[in-house]
């Protein structure tokens, strides 16, 4: 079932698998007195490792080693998220669960572009890319 799917909703429910794991490592470890600050960063570093491996191995199928340019994809991402959320929320005056909602959209968007066009392509179509051929004119 899982491979018949396309890239976009195999990425979707990586997210969900993801979340839930992320989350799991997080509220566990406050269970056992943990800070919640260090929970979070060791839950979503676990998450983040989880995600990129199954999107690595299951979704793109890539044989790329591209951890480094999946954390600045989701770095970017998650600042698209960010920006789109402030703006919504004190520009726009839009609730802030629905603007939470839609720029989690955004993040989850532009997760998946950077992920295909970027970090998990053969052929990387992005200006981004540091191993792309230099231009025709450079010397």
């Amino acid at each position: 079932m899982f491979l018949k799917l396309n890239n976009f909703l195999k990425y979707l429910l990586i997210g969900i698998c993801n979340t839930c794991i992320g989350y799991g490592v997080i509220f566990t470890l406050m269970f056992l007195n943990i800070k919640a600050e260090i929970a979070n960063l060791i839950g979503y570093g676990i998450g983040i490792i989880f995600s990129y491996l199954l999107n690595k191995h299951i979704n793109f199928k890539s044989k790329k080693r591209a951890f480094a340019k999946f954390l600045c994809s989701m770095a970017l991402s998650y600042s698209l998220n960010l920006i789109s959320l402030m703006f919504m929320y004190r520009f726009l005056h839009i609730n802030p669960y629905i603007a939470t909602i839609l720029s989690g959209c955004i993040y989850t968007l532009s997760g998946f572009y950077l992920s295909k066009k970027w970090v998990f392509s053969e052929k990387s179509n992005l200006a981004l890319d540091s191993n792309a051929p230099p231009p025709l004119n450079a010397r």
